[in-house]
């Protein structure tokens, strides 16, 4: 017997010496006879119950496969499973070889009546009935914020969505409405008014403080010693001032001033450091200026006090490992702890700072310069304050010279350069690497235990390899970062503030960070907790760490904090319900605009008659009950947010036949696959003028190219890739001590950032499996050992590898160890990833009575112990389909990374492909199954971008007419525009 030549074609067999039955003949043909109306009961039926269905009936499920439930009349549901069917019995897989096999006429007349029950199926026109979906958390998030212009995010009690078979969180299927939701959105949207809502006759009141920084810059320094404990380093009352500005605004409003008088019990009562009751009066005992986190940084000082301000070098992040790694946060953090912050409402915080005209301290074991020339300047007392002359600027090498080079422990110098300041070990005589300006120069050396017997400033040619360290490192630009959140006796819990900002000049520069209260970590205390440490509030100044390439200081000048931050009173969140109009102040006219005007932005659409009227009518009573215009207008929005048209994607058929999406559904319906929010002004406005779908095209480039698109790509990449096992992955910090939480972080934007710049660049889809290029940042770079291409800080940008084993994101480090169990690789998870994600071939769930390996495997392979559990009768199916994609994976370890030691990764493939490694598993997919991956691609994005499972019909659409986009090269702009040009998308 021979395999079918075309799936659709039952005829193109070689049945020899068999004659096809008439009944078969008259069936798929098509014939309207009695007897294929019963063919499934006289031919498929008998040949399930005699062949299969002893091991798939509903006690015996093997594979999880039942088809004891099949039918005559096959639903579309059930149409994987026939071709499953018919698949098995045409290559001859099943029944298995040590069962009674049928006969060809048997084979045939299954694989007969299956062709034309799909055939029949198939020209069934899906039914649509149009659809109703709830938005997921983040887009009812996103949402609100924009049509409200919140910065606060209050959608943190929502229950999290469910996630579907297909991965995705917004399938109409999976979301369900319950009870908690429906009371969790009625909180929300009072919260949501509450906090957009004023009353405009009452004046605002602002917290403003500041704190300068500085050797002595406070004149009249707090005399007592402050207190704030747990591995805190105060910062000399003499280095910083504290005072309260109250900022010029052209509105009124009532200064907050700060409490400074307190009364607390000093100390702990838990370990023995209460001191009894104290009274306090002074605005240093409410805003603390301190620097924690921690001990043992690797060279120099992690800050330091100069004149100008405060210096800090990056801030390196932990392990996280509690007893293991300080809990006590980066080495190390400066922090303006206090006591008072607003309760609620946007802030802003400025800092003054800049980048610091650097020196370069060197490493140990670094060499000093043994030859002096004529341009070196030697000081024989480095002690003292000495005058010198630069004969010619340039780049400097100073080497200190101990006087007696036995001492116990390493001593501490500090360099004094001009106005510039310079700290670190002296651990040989090679200490720093500056430039100096040509004229005369003050230089001073303070040493901690350790008496110099001279310096040597020695010019270095720019060519020699420490004068192009010195030039790489003053090139580079600090970044700086704000955090805020609460102090804890075991550390801080902080939050960044936006994202770290670049410092490339050495003039003093304003960096504004601006956010909502209450999305930072905050202390729950008791009221008038008497403990002095208690309920205490950080704001924190870092100099941002990537991948610990050295780099100019940070410094710090100033810190101002305002909130709440209003541009104008009242806020422009309330005048964003209340527009200024020329309609009388709280006539029903007004009411009304305002009304409209809301309810239309949050229903995506034009009010219906009966919406309005009906929204009118509840103001209406409102207003009547309470004779207050603000407060009848909150509850009648209140309404509408509560509603069924906000909280909901609704697309209104008029027939079950397919209709096409009208204009205002068709500029959700795109908004929400590509912003993950609702349309903007310039997307409803072309659909009132019922040019979307004309102008389709250009709007999706629009979309596409604007900064909202990542919100998108960041909930499709992580469902669609399955990221989430990176999130909550466990790795052995011992094997993998690079994979740190601020590591993780970073690897974990990878793939949406590859995602996002192929599709922007619309380059060919070969370049997701396969290219000369990754997409890094500093600290992703570092990861792949790629540091020095890169001088961006968090910025990804395009990298090229020249390593065989990066490019694509099957290699990616958030994809290999999130598919591992934290301590090896694991090739079954990798395979069944790779099946499910890349080629849409996903291999069936595994049965629930899959019993327990009885052997010890503690001594054998990776590759061993695969072969040994996919012997196993109940695992081979299914291990057939998953372990030889995951093997070709074996190079990898757990964190993600090639291997050092030598790992088999050869592999056959279902189809009986030879590969050797990931490399040739990349090329594999690019050269012989790049169509199979441009439909899983197309598969993905079209059920994410319908917000459901597709049809039979829809997924054979996309597998036959994706064949359109292979001359291009399935160029990747171009499949999200196929999905959103195609009828599953436009039609509803």
């Amino acid at each position: 017997m021979r395999r079918l030549l075309d799936r659709g074609n039952p005829f193109d067999i070689d049945w020899p010496g068999q004659i096809i039955p008439a009944a078969i003949f008259l069936f798929i043909a098509g014939v309207p006879t009695a007897e294929s109306k019963d063919s499934f009961d006289q031919e498929v039926l008998p040949f399930l119950k005699s062949y299969c269905l002893k091991c798939h009936h509903d006690e015996t499920a093997e594979s999880g496969i039942r088809l004891d439930q099949l039918t005559g009349t096959p639903e579309p549901r059930e149409l994987r499973l026939w071709e499953g069917i018919r698949r098995q019995i045409i290559d001859l897989k099943m029944p298995p070889e040590d069962e009674p096999q049928p006969a060809n006429t048997e084979r045939a007349a299954l694989t007969a009546w299956i062709d034309q029950a799909i055939r029949t199926i198939r020209s069934r026109p899906d039914k649509r009935n149009g659809s109703i979906r709830r938005l997921t958390v983040s887009q009812y998030r996103n949402t609100l914020q924009d049509l409200l212009g919140l910065r606060e995010d209050i959608t943190q009690s929502l229950p999290p969505d469910a996630v579907s078979k297909d991965g995705f969180t917004n399938n109409t299927q999976s979301m369900q409405l319950t009870p908690l939701q429906v009371e969790t959105y009625l909180e929300i949207a009072e919260q949501a008014l509450d906090r957009c809502i004023v009353d405009e006759t009452v004046k605002p009141m602002i917290q403003s403080f500041r704190v300068d920084l500085g050797k002595h810059v406070n004149s009249a320094p707090y005399p007592d010693a402050l207190i704030l404990g747990a591995n805190s380093a105060l910062l000399e009352n003499t280095d910083f001032v504290v005072s309260q500005p109250i900022p010029q605004k052209q509105f009124d409003f009532d200064p907050l001033q700060m409490q400074t008088v307190f009364r607390f019990v000093e100390g702990y009562e838990g370990n023995s450091t209460v001191r009894g009751w104290r009274d306090y009066d002074s605005i240093y005992h409410a805003v603390f200026a301190c620097v924690r986190g921690a001990e043992g940084y690797p060279r120099g000082m992690a800050w330091e006090t100069v004149p100008e301000g405060l210096l800090l070098r990056p801030a390196i992040p932990g392990q996280g490992l509690f007893g293991v790694d300080s809990t006590y946060g980066h080495k190390a953090n400066f922090k303006i702890s206090l006591r008072e912050l607003p309760t609620g409402g946007d802030f802003r915080v400025t800092v003054s700072a800049a980048k610091y005209d650097d020196g370069l301290l060197l490493e140990t074991g670094a060499a000093s310069q043994r030859k002096s020339n004529e341009n070196s300047v030697v000081i024989s007392n480095p002690a003292t304050r000495n005058r010198i002359i630069i004969e010619h600027s340039g780049i400097y090498q100073v080497d200190a010279y101990a006087k007696d080079s036995s001492a116990v422990t390493v001593p501490q110098i500090t360099l004094t350069c001009g106005t510039l300041s310079f700290s670190g070990q002296l651990h040989q005589p090679a200490f720093l690497v500056l430039r100096l300006p040509a004229g005369k120069t003050n230089i001073s050396v303070q040493s901690d235990g350790i008496s110099l017997d001279r310096i040597i400033l020695t010019p270095l040619s720019e060519t020699t390899d420490l004068a192009q360290r010195f030039i790489a490192f003053e090139q580079r630009s600090p970044k700086i970062g704000v955090h805020m959140g609460l102090r804890r006796d075991c550390g801080s819990t902080l939050a960044a503030v936006g994202v770290a900002q670049t410092v490339d000049g050495t003039k003093p520069a304003e960096f504004v960070f601006e956010g909502a209260i209450n999305n930072f970590p905050k202390p729950s205390v008791e009221k008038d907790n008497v403990n002095y440490l208690a309920g205490i509030r950080e704001i924190g100044v870092r100099s941002e760490y990537t991948d610990g390439r050295d780099i100019p200081r940070l410094l710090i000048r100033s810190v101002l904090f305002e909130g709440p931050f209003y541009e104008s009173w009242p806020p422009a969140v309330h005048r964003r319900i209340f527009p200024e109009t020329q309609l009388p102040a709280d006539s029903p006219e007004r009411a009304r605009e305002i009304i409209r005007r809301f309810a239309t932005n949050a229903y995506r659409r034009p009010l219906t008659g009966v919406e309005e009227t009906s929204l009118f009518a509840a103001w209406r009573k409102a207003f009547e009950s309470t004779g207050n215009f603000r407060l009848s207008i909150r509850n009648t929005l209140y309404v509408v947010l509560t509603s069924p048209q906000f909280l909901f994607l609704v697309e209104r058929s008029e027939t079950p036949e397919p209709e096409p999406l009208n204009a205002w559904e068709l500029a959700a319906k795109l908004s929400y696959f590509l912003w993950n929010t609702a349309p903007d002004e310039r997307l409803l406005q072309i659909a009132a003028e019922d040019q979307l779908h004309e102008s389709l095209d250009t709007e999706v480039d629009r979309m596409i190219s604007h900064d909202r698109f990542e919100q998108s790509m960041q909930q499709f990449v992580a469902q669609w890739l399955d990221l989430n096992r990176f999130d909550v992955i466990e790795v052995d910090h011992k094997r993998f001590p690079q994979l740190t939480p601020h590591v993780r972080t970073q690897l974990r934007r990878e793939p949406v950032e590859l995602l996002q710049y192929l599709i922007r660049e619309n380059l060919p889809l070969h370049q997701l499996i396969r290219s000369d290029f990754v997409l890094a940042n500093e600290v992703v770079a570092d990861y792949y050992g790629l540091s020095e291409q890169v001088e961006t800080g968090f910025d990804f940008v395009r990298v090229r590898h020249g390593k065989n084993g990066l490019g694509g994101v099957l290699t990616q480090a958030a994809i290999l160890a999130g598919l591992s169990d934290g301590r090896e690789s694991n090739p079954v998870k990798r395979g069944a990833w790779l099946a499910r994600r890349i080629i849409a071939e996903p291999p069936a769930d595994p049965p629930p009575n899959v019993p327990e390996l009885p052997i010890d495997q503690s001594g054998l392979s990776m590759r061993e112990r695969l072969k040994y559990h996919s012997s196993q009768k109940e695992c081979a199916g299914c291990h057939a389909r998953i372990d030889p994609w995951g093997l070709a994976f074996e190079q990898y370890d757990a964190g993600g990374l090639s291997r050092e030691d030598s790992v088999v990764s050869h592999t056959t493939l279902p189809d009986g492909t030879d590969i050797s490694d990931t490399t040739g598993l990349k090329s594999y997919l690019v050269e012989d199954r790049i169509d199979q991956v441009a439909f899983s691609l197309l598969k993905n994005l079209a059920g994410y971008a319908v917000g459901r499972t597709l049809t039979y019909n829809e997924i054979e659409f996309l597998r036959a007419h994706a064949l359109e986009l292979k001359p291009q090269g399935y160029l990747m702009r171009d499949m999200v525009r196929f999905v959103i040009n195609s009828d599953l998308f436009l039609m509803k």
